[in-house]
């Protein structure tokens, strides 16, 4: 029934036929339980998933410990990409826990001693999740990590990320953003689209190369995934003066090749100690609308939006 939240078991999605569905009538999701931590199915109730997967027998990366594999979906990972740490393999089950209005997934420690946890609260009505990502540092020793949420989006859409608020010469004299770039980020890419008001980076199923281009977002709190008349808005929790952040400062980065794409968001670099953890959280969202092809309009469509929902906090 609509405004209640239902949880069922033994759900199948593509990759996981025991994974756990949660859904307030009008939007459902599903956490894989034989893996993970993975949410694995993000939709208007019966409507398309905006999540994206690979099936694990075609993509591998032989690690220590076993084989880590994308499978897809929105993962948790640790800041900055190490091939130890950050691809440790999440093949075993995971403990889901239904609390509720949320799900609560929580992953055996790993090699490295960290334990990671997401905590998925849904609204009675609506669209709404809040995505709460948790490390704990269960090792002796003291690290350093920064909470990085990935999210795997289905193929053929558009991730858009806005530019800060546009300020007149003379009176913007000083920087607000940067573009942080990695060794293989090609700019004449024509999956990229650099306009007035926002970043568009396109999903080509076709693409033969990978890209990635960060962001640092001092100011908009938002980014979002279109595929067709589907938007996945994404919020975050903007970066305090004081904070620092991996990846020469990005805190929102896009991942993209022929398969899927990725839209990232990262917390601040933070030194745990044992027993400590670190938190940052998402606000997801979905809505049908027709993404225009201006830039003004656009920007002005999805800031709508981002009023009408519920402040991030």
């Amino acid at each position: 029934m609509q405004g209640d939240i239902s949880f069922e078991r033994a759900v199948a999605v593509p990759g996981e036929p025991q994974g756990v569905r949660m859904s307030n009538g009008e939007v459902e999701l599903v956490v894989a339980s034989s893996f993970g931590i993975r949410v694995l199915h993000f939709a208007f109730a019966g409507g398309e998933n905006v999540l994206g997967f690979v099936d694990p027998a075609t993509q591998g990366v032989p690690v220590t410990g076993g084989t880590w594999h994308l499978y897809g979906g929105h993962r948790l990972w640790s800041a900055p990409e190490d091939p130890a740490r950050t691809y440790a393999p999440d093949n075993v089950p995971v403990r889901v826990v239904e609390d509720g209005r949320s799900l609560l997934v929580v992953q055996p420690v790993e090699a490295s001693g960290l334990v990671k946890e997401m905590r998925l609260t849904l609204a009675p009505s609506g669209s709404e999740v809040v995505v709460e990502h948790r490390i704990t540092n269960a090792a002796e020793a003291p690290t350093e990590l920064a909470v990085w949420s990935l999210s795997v989006m289905a193929p053929r859409g558009t991730a858009l990320v806005p530019r800060a608020r546009f300020v007149p010469h003379p009176v913007g004299l000083l920087p607000v953003s940067r573009v942080v770039l990695w060794p293989y980020t090609d700019l004449s890419d024509p999956r990229y689209r650099f306009g007035a008001r926002l970043l568009r980076v396109r999903q080509d199923p076709d693409a033969r190369t990978p890209q990635k281009i960060g962001l640092y977002d001092a100011e908009r709190g938002w980014a979002a995934y279109v595929r067709g008349d589907v938007v996945f808005l994404k919020r975050y929790p903007l970066p305090r003066p004081e904070d620092e952040h991996v990846d020469l400062g990005s805190n929102v980065e896009i991942f993209t090749d022929g398969r899927m794409l990725e839209l990232e968001t990262l917390g601040p670099r933070v030194r745990l100690r044992r027993g400590e953890t670190a938190v940052h959280s998402e606000r997801w969202s979905l809505h049908r609308l027709e993404v225009p092809d201006d830039d003004a309009e656009v920007e002005a469509a999805v800031d709508a939006l981002v009023a009408s929902l519920t402040p991030f906090g």
